[in-house]
């Protein structure tokens, strides 16, 4: 079984939670001996990479400038057409050359410009290739929802039964819909690394404990601040502060492409703006990390902490568990389908400063619940989130959708 999988977000412009998922599916692939087509965007000089089975295409048609949709202004007339036709006619040549038996299409409602899911239809329609929709997170403006429920995907797979659900709501076919998860590279994500490499970095002091909060800072112009839980964690983080001098608190920050640095910039500053308010200079520690130095982050960290109004899943929870760290989360979205509260992990609902507070408190200091949350947060990474796990059961269900296909 061929498959082609199609991203408008990629591990070498972005570390986001699609960016990472296509990174670990490229990685299983290698190991598996998949045979699989991963076409990406890139803002440099197309490629093409073979690895084993495994065949990279970087193109610069899946590519824009996303500064101007940061801005709400509109992509340029010429590129759009001129990108939308290279899309079409690549896509046409690639299924006249490769006997491609699926195409897995990677949140393209929300991640490219509404005429690519056409052209995408279209093209895998005219060669009667069946097309699943990858769906990452939810459907939020009409535009949006009718390209989800309207085209011909032949199945609709979401990260969470939560997501799932929000499809269906919004009119989505019930006969569609299928959930399958994230999961997590349990090689490099797991626990016995260094665990004085974060102190180290941070240049505190070994016996320092830490809360790690990890997230973007920025996405569109939605108060990412507020959404993510900082402004919640940051005001819990006040209180414990002050009885507890060893505490520090690391906002680990996803770096962001080039082209949005300026408005990385500005929500730094904003972010640093909210920490001299809650009088926590010199407490508050904001690092951006790269992606291949997170496992050493979760290490190093005492707890991870991200109360988030909203989360569609929350592939870092997984991430942390991985590494041996407990974790707090929000009963909302994707979560509980992660946290067993009080098995692995303690949900509390959002903007609750005060009960984070007494929550991260007590993960810290009572040393059989931290224990207990430890055991049972490795047992639900490896066992049911890992990547080798997650990637094997989507790729029987590629081949259940390719085999009835054939047979239509």
């Amino acid at each position: 079984m061929k498959v082609l999988v199609i991203s408008s977000e990629s591990p070498e412009i972005s570390v986001g939670g699609i960016e990472r998922h296509i990174k670990n599916f490229i990685n299983y692939c290698r190991h598996r001996n998949k045979d699989v087509i991963f076409l990406l965007p890139t803002n440099k000089e197309e490629s093409s990479e073979r690895m084993g089975n495994v065949l990279v295409l970087k193109r610069s048609f899946l590519y824009f400038n996303y500064k101007r949709v940061f801005n709400r202004k509109e992509i340029a007339a010429d590129e759009m057409k001129e990108k939308s036709m290279k899309f079409f006619h690549f896509l046409l040549d690639l299924f006249d050359k490769e006997e491609i038996d699926i195409v897995s299409a990677q949140n393209s409602y929300n991640g490219l410009p509404p005429a690519y899911s056409l052209i995408l239809n279209m093209a895998c329609f005219s060669r009667n290739i069946p097309l699943v929709l990858r769906a990452h997170s939810f459907a939020k403006t009409e535009l949006q929802k009718s390209l989800a429920k309207d085209l011909f995907w032949e199945r609709i797979i979401c990260v969470s039964r939560s997501v799932a659900g929000d499809f269906f709501s919004k009119g989505a076919d019930i006969n569609k819909l299928n959930t399958h998860y994230l999961g997590v590279n349990i090689r490099e994500f797991k626990p016995g690394a260094n665990k004085h490499w974060l102190t180290d970095k941070l240049k505190i002091p070994e016996n320092s404990k830490i809360i790690l909060h990890a997230s973007r800072i920025i996405n569109g112009k939605r108060d990412v601040l507020k959404e993510k839980g900082i402004l919640v964690l940051l005001e819990a983080f006040s209180h414990l502060a002050l009885k507890n001098q060893g505490l520090t608190l690391l906002i680990a920050i996803a770096e962001p492409p080039r082209r949005l640095k300026e408005e990385f910039r500005q929500a730094l500053d904003k972010l640093r703006g909210y920490i001299q308010l809650n009088n926590l200079e010199g407490r508050v520690i904001c690092r951006e990390f790269k992606l291949e130095e997170m496992p050493f982050v979760y290490n190093g960290a005492n707890i991870f902490v991200l109360a988030s109004e909203n989360e569609t899943f929350g592939q870092v929870y997984i991430e942390a568990m991985a590494c041996g760290t407990p974790v707090i989360g929000t009963n909302v979205g994707g979560i509980p389908e992660i946290i067993a509260d009080s098995y692995n992990g303690v949900l509390i609902q959002p903007n609750n400063p005060s009960l984070l507070a007494q929550k991260i408190e007590e993960i810290l200091y009572n040393e059989s619940v931290r224990k207990e949350f430890i055991k049972n947060g490795l047992k639900t990474a490896r066992r049911k989130f890992s990547a080798e796990r997650q990637f094997g059961l989507l790729f029987n269900y590629f081949k259940k959708i390719a085999d009835s296909k054939r047979r239509d």
